[in-house]
């Protein structure tokens, strides 16, 4: 299935897999808001122009992984905005030089057991 464009008609459910299996930026833009069409294309430009200079593809698949990723999280507008205030609050936190609640301390360890358990499959 591939990305049709993004449509308050669809489920957030649609639009990732919709995304599941073409991440395209052809696909990756019509998921998107239409408000986020001008910047996509302009840096979509950006990143292909970088790729012609320098006969390096990462640019556009930097580009490419985190458009995906955004379109992602924006399929569900709610949970998007969800997703934004608890940055916005563990930021507050962090700005008093408070950990935020059920944060977690992250450190080697924590580094080393979620690279095991990603290499497990968990």
């Amino acid at each position: 299935m591939s990305a049709q464009p993004h449509d308050t008609r669809r489920t957030p459910e649609q639009v990732r897999a919709s995304l599941k299996d073409d991440r395209s930026p052809k696909a990756i833009r019509a998921a998107l808001p239409a408000e986020d069409h001008a910047l996509f294309d302009r840096e979509y430009r950006t990143a292909l122009d970088q790729a012609k200079v320098s006969y390096d593809l990462a640019p556009v698949q930097e580009f490419q992984t985190r458009w995906w990723m955004t379109a992602v999280l924006k399929a569900d507008p709610d949970e998007y905005a969800e997703t934004l205030q608890a940055g916005e609050r563990a930021a507050e936190y962090y700005e008093r030089g408070e950990r935020p609640p059920g944060a977690t301390r992250w450190d080697d360890a924590v580094d080393r057991q979620t690279r095991e358990r990603i290499k497990r499959g968990q």
